[in-house]
């Protein structure tokens, strides 16, 4: 079979052939339909990322496809001609591959409703989306007021969906972007709150418009500068969840902002998150997902690649990642 690979980190992904892999118990192989590029994608590629894996490896978070063989257990042959959306196996070869090998827990069938499209992209970015949600609810809050949220990287797919899911929910979110094109792009998605980190009144407009909401919940994929623009602009007892680092510039944090504040930073890992919820709670979030794919959660897709063009789908995507989801398909 056709699949990318990855000799070691920070090489150029290449296309090669390579056996099919087997199912073992409890597992179950997927030919596989298509399979997106994300941010943690490209963190793997560096490696740069959570997971570890030897080499050489196939990368690939997520995907969807059909189950075409099945591994000894009741859930592999539940699934067994099913079409699937599917996440990889942290300790086996990743999406972008013409099959892929993965536990039937990390298997999801698909409703006639959703495409092979969107399926592909329902378990980092959705359910990431409703996490912070969760995350929004869970944490306390001691005044009982209404608060907003503030997102970064806002252009992004993940950005757009927690600007409709806010809406929905009728939470405030501040969605923080770089440039004046991605501004006039979040307008149609509804947002109400977007400010530019490149002008220079910036951090100013970032400090009034998180006191007169009440922004203490903060996200932010970016790093470098802006976890500290965030922390001086928020209200006291504010809590700062880091999920990325699309910066390459250091972090760094003024010790003040936390001790005579009463704020907090914390990290946010998608895989933690569903580890300390449990199996239910993460099958409750997967059917939320299913009923808010084609709307609230929706994913526009920007391009659609071959296999064999790998380096140029990568490039594409790291270039213009607030035009939509870029596709392997297979």
């Amino acid at each position: 079979m056709q699949a990318v690979v990855l000799t070691e980190n920070g090489a150029q992904p290449t296309v090669a052939t390579i056996p099919v892999p087997k199912p073992g118990p409890g597992e179950v192989l997927v030919k596989m339909y298509a399979s997106p590029i994300n941010p943690s994608d490209l963190a793997f590629l560096a490696g740069g990322y959570g997971v570890k894996k030897p080499y050489p490896v196939v990368p690939g978070f997520e995907g969807s496809g059909t189950v075409v063989a099945a591994g000894k257990g009741i859930l592999p042959k539940i699934w067994l001609g099913k079409k699937i959306a599917c996440a990889a196996s942290p300790k086996l070869n990743g999406c972008w591959a013409e099959y892929m090998v993965t536990t039937a827990s990390s298997c999801v069938p698909l409703s006639k409703k959703i495409s092979t499209e969107q399926g592909s992209m329902m378990f980092v970015n959705p359910m990431t989306a409703l996490a912070f949600f969760d995350v929004y609810k869970n944490t306390p809050n001691p005044s009982n007021k209404l608060r907003g949220i503030i997102n970064t990287a806002a252009a992004s797919a993940l950005g757009r969906m927690v600007i409709r899911i806010g809406k929905q929910k009728g939470i405030p979110v501040i969605s923080i972007v770089r440039r004046n094109e991605q501004v006039d792009m979040l307008k149609p998605e509804g947002a109400e709150y977007i400010l530019n980190s490149s002008d220079p009144d910036f951090e100013l407009k970032l400090k009034e418009l998180s006191q007169q909401l009440n922004a203490t919940i903060l996200f932010d994929a970016v790093g470098g500068k802006m976890p500290q623009q965030l922390l001086s602009a928020a209200p006291k007892g504010s809590k700062l969840f880091i999920y990325g680092r699309l910066s390459a510039e250091p972090c760094e944090i003024l010790p003040s902002d936390l001790i005579f504040t009463g704020n907090q930073i914390q990290g946010f890992w998608l895989t933690n998150w569903l580890h300390e919820n449990g199996m239910i709670k993460t099958l409750l979030t997967i059917r939320e997902v299913q009923s808010l794919i084609k709307h609230e959660l929706a994913t526009h897709i920007h391009k659609q690649f071959s296999i064999g063009q790998i380096t140029e789908a990568i490039e594409i995507y790291k270039n213009k990642m607030s035009k939509g989801k870029v596709l392997l398909r297979f």
